[in-house]
């Protein structure tokens, strides 16, 4: 299309100027000589080809040309229409662009009134002619300009649409001029006409996080917690403008989450292997209370899968597409633990990042925060956990603004808090603020029938990672594994697991030697001899029924001499009991 096509409508009104202004017959026609517009009789043939070779020449020579005779001029002499031309008079005007002709403005004449009026004239209206084709230039140059700006802008808008962070560009009065995708998805605005009709309220918080500014923000009576950079620039016309680059704060927390190793696995119930009537309990408790938001106490002695349990109580509940952030209270220094927990903002203590950071119990927001080893909580840190438990609310080192929480508290460990609580050690209140829902997961040693299923779990799961045949287990291994007390739980069972798939040769077969390795290894491992167990059983805090602690005694007795005939004889008798009743005692315990 040519540029005088794409101003038509501009072209015709001004041709229709210069025939009013001047009182004759007006054409104008552009590079390819097609008529864009014309008065007189010529208007009827708009858009089609002009006859005559003056046009030609015009474009040819970059200069105006007059015929005041068109039949003798020798212009005319090649042109096929000389004999049948009704013309008195014509005169052409360049339209230049850029130095280049771009169209032909033609003045004619069809009487001699006319011609004379015009040849009166000839210089002033020659003049008016080419002043109208530098009008007609410089709508051509805005045509451009616009459409150049429009392919600026549409380029700008695909970098800003490709950019990664979220672009918003407002007036002073907070009038939103223009969005990016992201920006317009994470404001929920609608985009077109009615980006027109938004303002936004963006306001600095004068607190820095990840090495940006903090923004709260609203818009439709939505409100947002922003990280990004605010930047005020200057229009043409002195207008002030600002373009906001920005991320949603829960943005910055999934790139934290992602990062952080302790961010969830997939663990459902149905990982959890067992067919104890304990575990299944358990796993009945779990299914009851995922739902809820009650803050759950696991307890339970090391080893044991205690976060495990925490992971398959998230992955039930209604927060399961939501983070689990776990932090073990134990592992992290006391003079550290309060910003991994809180988190802080710039410049809040000697030695803060510049950046500032966000704490786990902001990354864990709407989900879960699971406190592993509570009991090894610093005392000073008790009471501001005990406020988030009370208010759901936390506040950034160096910071004043209160944080609100959606979050679900499980906390595991593996001593007696309420021994702690009477030396003074743990806070009471937060004992019991704590222990909702307490939930107790057994030992190894309390669920003995789940001591072979979870051991050959482990031979697959870990002969496949190793490279490895799976052991082969006999009856001498399975006797080994019953007879041990498992002080160390599953981690225990897993390390002999794979302490056997090391020694075993590439059928998967045992020798005499690490057989008895691993008793060795089991036995200096082992903590519940008779003396040690029953110091335990009198001394624990924990208040066990009689019953419990017979049955523990017995079923430790059995596991030490066996459960056979023999074993069981020297069982009654360690024990100071008949055989009768001790397999009275067996048939009442499902031992």
């Amino acid at each position: 299309m040519s540029l005088l096509k794409k101003i038509q409508n501009y072209v015709k009104d001004y041709a229709e100027i210069i025939a009013d202004m001047l009182q004759c017959d007006v054409e104008i026609a552009d590079e390819d000589l097609v008529r864009i517009a014309g008065t007189g009789q010529y208007s009827e043939n708009i858009n089609e080809l002009c006859k005559g070779i003056v046009y030609k020449n015009v474009f040819e020579t970059k200069k105006s040309r007059i015929l005041i005779n068109p039949k003798e001029d020798e212009l005319c002499e090649e042109c096929s229409h000389k004999d049948t031309c009704t013309e008195t008079l014509e005169m052409s005007a360049p339209i230049f662009y850029k130095d280049k002709v771009i169209g032909v403005i033609g003045l004619i004449c069809f009487t001699e009134e006319d011609k004379k009026r015009l040849l009166k004239n000839m210089e002033t209206y020659l003049k008016f002619t080419e002043k109208i084709g530098d009008f007609i230039s410089g709508k051509v140059f805005e045509l451009e300009e616009e459409l150049e700006k429009k392919e600026i802008m549409g380029i700008m808008k695909q970098i800003i649409n490709n950019y990664d962070k979220c672009v918003l560009v407002v007036d002073s009065e907070g009038k939103i001029l223009d969005a990016n995708d992201l920006a317009l998805k994470e404001l929920k605005i609608e985009s077109g006409l009615g980006l027109a009709y938004q303002r936004i309220n963006i306001i600095p918080k004068n607190e820095a996080l990840f090495g940006k500014d903090i923004f709260s923000a609203e818009i439709n009576r939505e409100k947002y917690n922003l990280i990004g950079t605010l930047i005020p620039v200057t229009g043409f016309s002195s207008k002030e403008y600002k373009i906001f680059l920005f991320e949603n704060f829960n943005f910055d927390k999934s790139k934290e989450i992602s990062k952080n190793k302790y961010a969830a696995n997939n663990i459902f119930l149905e990982d959890i292997i067992s067919k104890s009537e304990k575990m299944s309990k358990l796993k009945e408790k779990i299914r009851k209370i995922a739902k809820t938001q009650s803050t759950v106490l696991i307890t339970g002695e090391s080893g044991t899968g205690k976060e495990l349990i925490a992971r398959a109580i998230h992955n039930c509940s209604d927060r399961a597409k939501q983070p689990f952030i776990a932090i073990n209270c134990g592992a992290i220094p006391e003079n550290l633990l309060e910003s991994e927990l809180f988190g802080y903002v710039k410049g809040a203590f000697s030695g803060a990042s510049n950046e500032g950071r966000v704490g786990k119990f902001e990354l864990a927001n709407n989900g879960v925060i699971f406190l592993d080893e509570i009991g090894e909580m610093p005392f000073f840190l008790q009471v501001k956990l005990l406020r988030v438990l009370q208010e759901r609310t936390i506040v950034r080192i160096g910071s004043n603004k209160l944080i609100n929480l959606n979050i679900r508290v499980i906390a595991a460990t593996n001593k007696n808090l309420l021994k702690l609580v009477k030396e003074g050690k743990f806070r009471e209140d937060l004992y019991y603020r704590l222990n909702v829902i307490p939930l107790k997961v057994p030992a190894l040693r309390e669920r003995q029938e789940d001591i072979l299923l979870l051991r050959d779990y482990l031979n697959t799961k870990y002969s496949k990672s190793l490279g490895s045949s799976k052991i082969v287990m006999d009856d001498d291994i399975n006797e080994i594994f019953l007879k041990h007390s498992w002080p160390g739980n599953v981690r225990e069972l897993e390390n002999s697991v794979e302490f056997l798939l090391n020694m075993s040769d590439e059928n998967g077969n045992i020798d005499e030697e690490t057989r008895e390795d691993l008793k060795r290894n089991l036995k200096s491992n082992s903590k519940y001899d008779d003396k040690i167990l029953e110091k335990k059983v009198i001394e624990d805090d924990e208040i066990i029924t009689l019953e419990e602690s017979e049955k523990r005694l017995i079923s430790k007795a059995l596991r030490i001499y066996g459960s056979d005939t023999t074993g069981k004889n020297i069982c009654a008798e360690k024990l100071g009991i008949g055989i009768a009743t001790l397999y009275r005692k067996i048939e009442k315990y499902k031992l």
